[in-house]
């Protein structure tokens, strides 16, 4: 674990930032067991009380769990444990649904690009894990709300930019609280649910090849489509 002591005036903050963005960042996976209390302390040149402080708040934020006599251990990530509290900010600023989507947009095609490039093989058994999930979610009439967004913060994650990773994580916290509803109408009434998973597929085969360009129009054809079909949504709610 690269862990570095930084200067803030709340040291446990510190280490329960720095914790964190390794699990964003796939670094400590989920059943990775932390250094012990004193290790850590020693590493990061802070006090034990101050881990422990930053322990059980990474326990209370759903990505530790401490199992008695044994240790800390990574728990499974869901996409509710990584949402930035600045997303709860940004969403009083939001005044359209439609500029999160160009946002996403934007972003996701160019991460799309850098993972073609530098996606490595984890990535991308990542990538295929989370498509698999959605396949078989779509398959089996399940919500897909939590393997889809798992999907498109693992193509990220594959661009090994960490300020790309960093706001995707952010806007991905602004899309559950403000796309959530009107997404779950959009896949009641797509017609054809298989198209998701289709395009999915497109982007995560088109990233595993390393084609940069197929990869960036395979993710701008979904978003497109995705903000199309909402358009209609919303036009038949007026």
């Amino acid at each position: 674990m690269d862990l570095t002591r930084k200067k803030r005036t709340k040291l446990y903050e510190d280490v329960v930032e720095q914790i964190r963005k390794l699990i964003i960042e796939g670094t400590l996976a989920p059943g990775d067991q932390l250094l012990p209390e004193r290790q850590l302390a020693e590493k990061l040149g802070v006090s034990r009380s101050a881990v422990r402080e930053a322990l059980t708040s990474l326990v209370s934020l759903g990505l530790l769990e401490i199992i008695p006599g044994s240790g800390a251990y990574v728990k499974e990530v869901k996409m509710d444990d990584l949402i930035n509290p600045l997303a709860s900010v940004m969403l009083k600023e939001i005044d359209n649904i439609f500029d999160l989507l160009e946002a996403r947009l934007v972003l996701e095609t160019g991460a799309a690009r850098l993972a073609a490039e530098r996606a490595e093989r984890t990535d991308l058994y990542e990538m295929h894990e989370f498509l698999r999930d959605m396949e078989n979610d779509v398959n089996e009439g399940r919500n897909t709300d939590e393997s889809d967004s798992l999907f498109h913060f693992s193509t990220v994650r594959a661009s090994h930019n960490p300020v790309l990773l960093n706001l995707m994580t952010v806007l991905m916290g602004l899309m559950k609280e403000y796309y959530g509803p009107s997404r779950k109408k959009l896949v009641e009434l797509c017609e054809d649910r298989d198209m998701w998973t289709r395009q999915h597929r497109e982007t995560y085969e088109a990233i595993k090849a390393g084609d940069p360009e197929t990869a960036a129009a395979a993710v701008a054809r979904h978003l497109e489509t995705t903000i199309e079909r909402l358009k209609k949504l919303q036009g038949m709610e007026e």
